[in-house]
């Protein structure tokens, strides 16, 4: 964990960045002109299309937009830049204005002075044509200058493949690309970023992994192309290749170093992405807003508390009070800490919230049980007209169903048809929890039927609502269902299968479900062996109960109780005793639960509790 001492050497580094603008183009009837750089942030970090960065001493952007190939200028106004057509103008003036343009009808009027002008097409003026007409999302426009080009380049390929993949087109930018390697192009460092990224969002790995041999054959290498190289092994979740070419970078900055922390981060690698913030710390990097959005996250994963509070005191202490991003980060950090009143306290000073902060809030509230907080803040956020997003309405769903709010349930159920996203799993499953939990079964029978894709949370959600509320043999019902249909249990769906066979005493049943789980790693899981325990001891088989019990790597206190409890019901009282003290010198306490059931199925016992080395039984 980092120390604050750390973090006070380092307080530089937390201050809000600022746009670099120069002078805006002046007229070009005018001797100079300069150009004004665009720095337009994208807030999201994880940004899949191609990007380049412009690097300052006091300033770095992270995965700053490549979207747009040429520097893009305001005008002051429309007519500054389309002097008549009988002006006499070369293809560097004409370049210099295509950059300039702000709207497609300015665009147009220069475009009518390159076709009138120019006897043949010019490969840069076409290039940049190319360029602010997908700046401005005409894709056709764009293309049909492609398409007349007589002279292309790499630049001329990219900017098109670019344009496609901003917009969505992922095929199609990928059959451009394509075309490209057949007419002999060599792709330059911007076009391998962009494929690098349509590869991850297209779900292409062994493509991707084609491109980044292609990289190093041909040596196009420099820190953006480095950090889309990471970046795609991340979201595969290919940790290893990602840090090895982390590692093998030569030089690194503030953006290869957050999209490393951001992937731990949003891959559940908490732990990582905290040291891998040291690590950066220790090298002398300056953090930005992006980099401290994805540490806060993995602070609330890990419940890393107090470098989470250290972060908090940093951005107080500097410019960030007003970035809903950060503070939403924080709202979220706090109530996966379970300081909901931390998180509670950040939130009511924020003068700016979106859906995601007021979803971050609502659902701390749902993880801590209190469902009339989270409902209060739900109606509150609907009397605003805030957007909903589906995880507030799975919060929601949950808070509802704690409380046994079921109408509330209902009408959220309605909005959720009437919405047409009863089809996600997440929303899906929370239903299917939400109606067993109130106990209508029919209807959370219905929901998941309608479902088009059930995966092990739904299948699960339905198996234990059954299980836990005396429908036991159809909760094995929706098992065998579950595995016709070849979805493979998870630790939560077996241990409740499993205590359904216990309440059943079906021993047949539960055998079956052993066999299963000798085959998959559930078997260590601590919730499993436990239910294996108890499900062997109602049953009468104390044997394989004990066996089971011996052969975990660990035990929690559920487990004991199980193994006590079975031996002591089957008449094994001298094995319990036994037990009880072996437990009591592993560190847990026997309760009075343990004491009764022991105490009601072999008499009088003579139970020592300061002792741990032994053990007395007299039967009465």
């Amino acid at each position: 964990m980092l120390s604050l001492t750390l973090f006070s050497s380092h307080f530089s580094l937390f201050r809000q960045s600022s746009l670099l603008n120069s002078q805006p183009l002046q007229s070009p009837k005018q001797k100079h002109s300069s150009k004004t750089i665009n720095s337009n942030y994208q807030k999201n970090p994880n940004d899949c299309r191609c990007f380049y960065r412009e690097t300052t001493n006091s300033h770095t952007n992270f995965h700053k937009s490549s979207d747009d190939f040429s520097l893009q200028d305001n005008a002051d106004a429309e007519s500054s830049h389309a002097p008549s057509v009988s002006q006499s103008v070369d293809s560097n003036l004409l370049a210099i204005w295509l950059r300039s343009c702000n709207t497609v009808k300015q665009v147009k009027r220069i475009h009518a002075i390159v076709l009138k002008s120019l006897r043949k097409s010019v490969l840069y003026v076409d290039n940049n044509l190319i360029s602010v007409y997908v700046k401005l999302g005409k894709l056709v426009e764009a293309r049909k200058v492609f398409d007349k080009m007589s002279e292309r380049n790499v630049v001329s390929w990219t900017a098109m493949v670019n344009g496609y993949s901003r917009f969505g087109f992922v095929d199609e930018a990928f059959m451009l690309f394509s075309e490209s390697i057949r007419t002999g192009v060599r792709g330059n460092e911007k076009m391998f970023v962009c494929v690098m990224n349509l590869c991850g969002r297209r779900l292409d790995f062994e493509l991707g992994r084609q491109i980044h041999a292609s990289i190093l054959k041909c040596h196009c290498r420099n820190l953006i192309v480095d950090s889309a190289i990471l970046h795609f092994y991340a979201q595969f979740g290919d940790f290893s290749s990602a840090f090895c070419a982390f590692d093998g970078m030569s030089e690194r900055d503030v953006v290869s170093w957050t999209a490393m922390i951001t992937a731990c981060s949003q891959q559940a690698r908490g732990d990582e992405a905290i040291f891998m913030f040291s690590r950066m710390l220790s090298e002398r990097f300056l953090p930005n807003e992006f980099t401290v959005c994805s540490v806060l996250k993995a602070c609330g994963e890990e419940r890393a508390l107090k470098l989470g509070r250290q972060l908090h005191a940093a951005i107080v202490k500097k410019l960030y009070k007003d970035d809903v991003f950060i503070h939403t980060s924080l709202v979220d950090m706090y109530a996966k800490c379970g300081e909901i009143l931390d998180s509670r306290r950040v939130f009511d000073e924020m003068g700016n919230r979106n859906t995601v902060t007021w979803t971050s809030i609502i659902a701390g509230y749902a993880r801590e049980g209190l469902g009339e907080e989270a409902i209060g803040l739900f109606r509150v956020m609907k009397r605003r007209k805030i957007h909903a997003n589906n995880l507030t309405i799975v919060s929601i769903l949950k808070a509802c169903g704690l409380i046994g709010a079921f109408q509330l349930g209902k009408e959220v159920h309605a909005q959720i048809i009437k919405n047409f996203i009863q089809s996600n799993e997440h929303i899906g499953s929370t239903l299917v929890w939400f109606y067993c939990k109130n106990g209508e079964f029919p209807v959370a029978s219905k929901v998941l039927q309608q479902m088009p894709l059930r995966d092990v949370v739904s299948w699960t959600a339905i198996i234990s609502g059954y299980a836990c509320l005396g429908h036991e043999s159809e909760a094995l019902d929706f098992l065998k269902d579950m595995l016709e249909e070849g979805v493979e249990p998870n630790p939560f769906t077996y241990s409740s299968a499993l205590k359904a066979c216990a309440k059943l005493e079906n021993v047949s049943q539960g055998m079956l479900i052993h066999s299963s789980v000798k085959k998959t790693t559930s078997l260590s899981n601590v919730y499993v062996g436990s239910a294996l325990i108890n499900m062997y001891a109602k049953c009468g088989y104390i044997s394989e109960a004990s066996q089971v019990f011996d052969s975990m790597p660990e035990r929690n206190l559920f487990t004991w109780k199980s193994m006590i409890v079975g031996y002591a019901r089957n008449g094994l009282c001298q094995e319990a005793l036994k037990l009880m003290y072996r437990m009591q010198a592993e560190g847990f306490e026997v309760d009075d639960y343990i004491l009764m059931t022991v105490y009601n199925a072999c008499g009088d016992i003579e139970w020592n509790a300061e002792s741990s080395s032994g053990y007395c039984l007299q039967s009465s």
